[in-house]
């Protein structure tokens, strides 16, 4: 079973960052640098279906999330929309 930890909102910066409005009361866990999460991405929609946290942070109460495979800002605004998830099992 797949839970909703959050959804992509607008990119943020040049580098790659998007905000992400978050379903988890454990944000530090679940964006932790190396978490792969899975996506709601259609297939041929040029959204991965894993994306992997290379960075997160909080700024002024909003989360900011790079991941490995979105280089720039061109990418992050691909992600606007996307759900991310985690496997149930995994805690």
């Amino acid at each position: 079973m797949q839970l909703v930890v959050g959804r992509i909102g607008r990119p943020h910066g040049l580098r790659g960052e998007v905000t992400v409005q978050l379903h988890t009361d454990e944000p530090g866990t679940r964006f932790a640098t190396g978490a792969v999460l899975a996506t709601d991405a259609a297939p041929g929609s040029g959204v991965p279906r894993e994306l992997t946290v290379g960075s997160a942070r909080s700024h002024r109460g909003i989360w900011l999330i790079g991941f490995e495979e979105v280089p720039d800002r061109t990418g992050a605004e691909s992600l606007r929309g996307t759900r991310l998830f985690v496997d149930a099992s995994s805690g």
